[in-house]
């Protein structure tokens, strides 16, 4: 019952969310960002009903006591955010009590009027907005590379222990507490703006665009989305990370800066764009699954299908979709496409 606490706190926040959406459904399909939101909430739904079953996916066999004491660390690790969480905002709130003109000064109108003035598109900022999105998943990989490393030289049999257990604890601790703290930055920024603190605040001014003004950033669905492909092979899992980053951020970059011809004629997106997405998207999926073929041995016509169906459903979905954000159709569409051809060929 060790995962119990991160269930029941998953469930909670995505009740929270819920609630929230409802009560401000008029505004949120005016804005064209109810689905989206509604969608958010049912991942915080699945994240906390398949938490359970993440560590021991592909070990069924595991050990029930380092299961346990799997579940009991990341458990720990979570209340413990939580908590740092309370006393920060118990801090600020204080603070505005003593001092009333700090909360009219943070106030959300406030924040969305600093951030509209100060904000204009400069190429180089986008670029670091892209990386700073990019780099949580390197840490993907180098928890992979650490724990590929430990079972080579037998660590991970004398602790008793597979690498997909070992790597998925760390990575799936790590990633819910990220999703958890930007998410609760996120209902502060939309219900009581005024309680974040300062960091939240210049990390917001930082790597947000106007359209998040009035949602969640893009953080929250995109690492959400990445949960029911723990249960597929690893170089699914890790394609569709890499896809949903870099593929996105190469099609937007290379779009903007070198685009020159529109896909339609009142579209921002451009045939430049597409195609570099295309192009990344395709070599990802070669070069992923060949690297980490002993995790996912398939053929290479079965490389090459996956990644064409990856690549044409990136196109497809970058090309047609409006009213729900690619950063949640691009991993669970291309994913499940993905490992769709795995299990059939």
């Amino acid at each position: 019952m060790f995962y119990l606490p991160i269930t029941l706190i998953f469930i909670g926040h995505a009740i929270v969310f819920l609630i929230y959406t409802l009560k401000n459904h008029k505004q949120k399909r005016q804005k064209k960002i109810f689905a989206n939101e509604l969608i958010i909430s049912m991942l915080f739904f699945a994240a906390g009903l398949l938490f359970p079953f993440m560590y021991q996916s592909h070990n069924p066999t595991l050990d029930p006591n380092i299961l346990n004491f799997l579940w009991l660390t990341s458990s720990i690790f979570i209340i413990i955010e939580e908590i740092v969480w309370f006393f920060v905002i118990s801090y600020v709130f204080i603070a505005c009590k003593k001092n009333p003109s700090l909360k009219i000064e943070k106030n959300h109108e406030n924040f969305k009027k600093y951030f509209t003035q100060n904000w204009n598109y400069d190429f180089r900022k986008d670029i670091e907005r892209k990386i700073i999105h990019i780099i949580p998943i390197g840490v993907i990989f180098i928890i992979w590379t650490i724990g590929n490393i430990l079972d080579i030289f037998g660590v991970l049999t004398q602790w008793n222990i597979d690498i997909y257990s070992y790597c998925y604890w760390i990575i799936i601790t790590i990633g819910l507490g990220f999703v958890l703290m930007v998410a609760i930055a996120d209902i502060l920024k939309l219900n009581k703006t005024y309680l974040l603190p300062k960091w939240a605040i210049r990390w917001y001014r930082k790597s947000m665009i106007a359209d998040e003004l009035e949602t969640y950033v893009s953080s929250t669905p995109l690492v959400l989305c990445f949960v029911p492909f723990i249960f597929a092979p690893f170089p699914i899992f890790a394609s569709v990370a890499l896809i949903t980053t870099v593929s996105d951020a190469t099609a937007s970059l290379i779009g903007k800066k070198y685009g020159k011809h529109k896909i339609f004629e009142q579209s921002k997106k451009t045939i430049e764009g597409f195609i570099a997405g295309f192009t990344s998207t395709f070599l990802i999926v070669v070069l992923i699954t060949i690297i980490y073929h002993s995790f996912m041995s398939v053929s290479l016509g079965t490389i090459l299908i996956m990644a064409t169906v990856a690549a044409f459903l990136f196109l497809i979905i970058d090309i047609f979709s409006k009213h729900i954000s690619d950063n949640i159709l691009n991993p669970i569409l291309i994913g499940l496409g993905m490992w769709i051809i795995f299990i059939l060929i």
